[in-house]
C-alpha cells in the first residue's frame, strides 16, 4: 500500500477525508473485516439480553467496523 497522509498538516488531512476508491486488495480487506463483524454479532446477538445495551454494543461493532473499514482505505492512517 502507498504512503500515509502527513495528518499533521492541512494537504494530509485532506487527503485523510478524501473518498479512496479501493482496489482489489482493499477489497479483500474490506470483506474479511465485515465478515468478521457479522460473525462477531452472530456470536454477540443471542447472549445480550434485549434493550439499550445491546443497542448500545450494536453501535459500537458497527463504530468498530467503520474505523477498520477506514484503516484500510487510510493505509493505516
Amino acid at each position: 500500500m502507498g504512503n500515509q497522509p502527513d495528518l499533521r498538516t492541512l494537504e494530509g488531512q485532506l487527503e485523510f477525508l478524501d473518498y479512496h476508491a479501493p482496489d482489489e486488495e482493499a477489497r479483500e480487506r474490506h470483506a474479511a473485516v465485515n465478515a468478521a463483524i457479522k460473525r462477531l454479532w452472530i456470536a454477540l446477538a443471542p447472549v445480550l439480553p434485549d434493550g439499550p445495551g445491546k443497542t448500545r454494543t450494536l453501535h459500537a461493532v458497527s463504530h468498530a467496523r467503520m474505523e477498520a473499514n477506514n484503516c484500510i482505505a487510510n493505509k493505516g492512517a
